[in-house]
């Protein structure tokens, strides 16, 4: 019996640390990036801009930025309007989508009974 109880215990956590498992990777992400950024930068203090930087190393910089901005610019816009989930939005375009068409479907009805 007690051995049972453990097992259910233990898959009520495995559970729990599913579900927040992408939000504790995607922080330790971050902690590496930040770690990263702060060292990389102080490494580029010290090279001239005659030296510079190998095409690809500039690039990956780059695509990091804007990755990491699109996320941040994305949860900042959810966070401010509500939770700006894609179904929240699909619904109202859905909705609004068979509003016009019914609309269309009527004048078309109506002027069809007219003639």
């Amino acid at each position: 019996m007690r051995k049972n109880e453990f097992k259910e215990g233990l898959g009520d956590l495995a559970q729990r640390a599913e579900q927040d498992h992408e939000v504790q990777m995607a922080r330790a992400e971050l902690y590496k990036i930040a770690k990263y950024a702060i060292k990389l930068h102080d490494m580029l203090k010290g090279v001239s801009e005659a030296e510079g930087l190998m095409g690809w190393q500039q690039s990956k910089i780059t695509k990091a930025a804007d990755y990491i901005g699109s996320v941040y610019h994305n949860l900042e816009y959810e966070t401010k309007f509500g939770n700006g989930s894609n179904t929240d939005i699909e619904a109202q375009v859905e909705s609004e989508y068979k509003d016009s068409l019914k609309s269309v479907l009527e004048r078309k009805l109506a002027t069809g009974k007219k003639s």
